[in-house]
């Protein structure tokens, strides 16, 4: 069947980079996004009015780091091998449609719309994933952060500032990316009812 859309409308993404602005039209969910901000101002609450042992929140901050780098890069293999089964199951036919439709909402063809969701997911564990990576590269004991601090005329206070927010920061994100885990698993459940659907109408 003739399609009305410019075909270069499908590839005029060239990098992660512009997927990623495009998507942005998508707004996050506002109860998730309320529950990441909770999670942080309790985290800073404790970071900078409660607790007073830098230390601790150094060892905390490394410890955090290293199963956050394990955790993302063992579910983004798991995600991007189940989006890729499920991208190729999927038929040309109805992708090819949705692109056709527009989203009311953001304004972006379907097509484009539900799998920004799915590259939102991958470009936030990713980013992640090499925060947590710098971390771990740079914040080691006698590392490039802790000379680099030294070199400061107010070490303790710079170091100090910097430890509570990383600790801030890489704590928010554990519950950031369950968050996402959790949209993920729900968008794929969400468009395979809409393939089938569509079959139903296809057929009726």
């Amino acid at each position: 069947m003739p399609y009305k859309f410019d075909d270069s409308l499908l590839t005029n993404e060239k990098s992660l980079w512009d997927i990623y602005k495009s998507a942005r039209k998508i707004q996050p969910n506002k109860f998730q996004l309320l529950l990441v901000l909770l999670v942080m101002l309790f985290l800073g609450i404790n970071a900078f009015i409660f607790e007073s042992n830098v230390p601790i929140m150094l060892s905390d901050v490394r410890v955090w780091a290293a199963n956050g780098f394990n955790f993302s890069i063992t579910t983004l293999g798991f995600l991007i091998a189940g989006f890729t089964i499920f991208a190729t199951l999927s038929k040309p036919e109805m992708m090819l449609a949705m692109m056709e439709h527009t989203n009311k909402e953001t304004g972006l063809p379907t097509l484009k719309y539900n799998f920004f969701t799915f590259m939102n997911v991958f470009i936030a564990y990713i980013a992640l994933a090499l925060f947590y990576l710098l971390i771990i590269l740079l914040g080691q004991p006698h590392g490039f952060m802790s000379n680099f601090l030294a070199l400061l005329p107010d070490e303790s206070y710079f170091k100090a500032t910097l430890i509570k927010i990383s600790y801030v920061l890489v704590g928010t994100s554990f519950v950031y990316l369950l968050l996402l885990l959790k949209s993920f698993i729900f968008n794929i459940y969400a468009i395979v009812m809409n393939f089938l659907r569509w079959e139903y109408h296809a057929n009726n």
